[in-house]
This record gives C-alpha cells, sequence and structure tokens, in this order.
C-alpha cells in the first residue's frame, strides 16, 4: 500500500514539472517565434526592395510588427542601399522582457537582413 502513494506523488511532481516548464517556457518560445516571423518578412522584403520605396517597405514592416505585437521600438527600421555592389539592408532592434520565476530577463534582439539586387 506505501508504494502506491509514492507513485502518486512522483507522478503528481512530474506533472508539477511539466506545468512550470510549459508555462514559463510558452513565452520564450513565443517571443523566438515572433523573431523569425519578423525576420522572415524583412527578408521577402528585401528581396524585392529594388521594386519598392523606402517608404512602403517601412509601412509594411510596421504592419507585420503590429501584427506580431512586437514592442514599440521594433518600428524603428533602418533601410540602407548601396550603389556598388547593389545591395539593400533592413535593420531593427527592441527588448523583451522575460518573466521567470523570481527573474526578469530582458532580450535584445537585433535583426538585420542583407540582399543582393
Amino acid at each position: 500500500m506505501v508504494g502506491q502513494g509514492r507513485g502518486r506523488l512522483g507522478c503528481l511532481f512530474a506533472l508539477l514539472v511539466v506545468a512550470v516548464v510549459v508555462y514559463y517556457g510558452v513565452p520564450l518560445v513565443r517571443t523566438y517565434w515572433d523573431y523569425y516571423k519578423l525576420k522572415d518578412e524583412m527578408r521577402v522584403t528585401a528581396r524585392f526592395a529594388q521594386s519598392l520605396k523606402d517608404d512602403d517597405i517601412i509601412r509594411r514592416l510596421r504592419t507585420v510588427v503590429d501584427e506580431l505585437d512586437l514592442p514599440t521600438e521594433a518600428k524603428r527600421i533602418v533601410i540602407q542601399r548601396t550603389q556598388v555592389p547593389p545591395n539593400v539592408t533592413i535593420r531593427t532592434r527592441y527588448r523583451v522582457v522575460i518573466e521567470l520565476p523570481f527573474h526578469q530577463r530582458t532580450l535584445t534582439l537585433n535583426l538585420t537582413v542583407e540582399a543582393r539586387q
């Protein structure tokens, strides 16, 4: 009879550990998911930058930032074009605060995409 109680307690402890990992892991995974979605959109936009004006690129990327609910500082998008060789570089940077048990962690995410025209 005593062995059955320990098995149930072990199962509850394992479920508790899984719940804690999921609870604190989901925001971290979402942060990186949004990072990669924005970077992908920047990469696609940079490929077609030759046919787009800078204002159109910025407007398009700011819309993506709004859709992903990223911090306002992510809207500070910098576009650089060079003639020789013909390149376009798109950059942005933002910070996200991740809540961990008894600790706050601030992640600074730098996105830079470069494409040859």
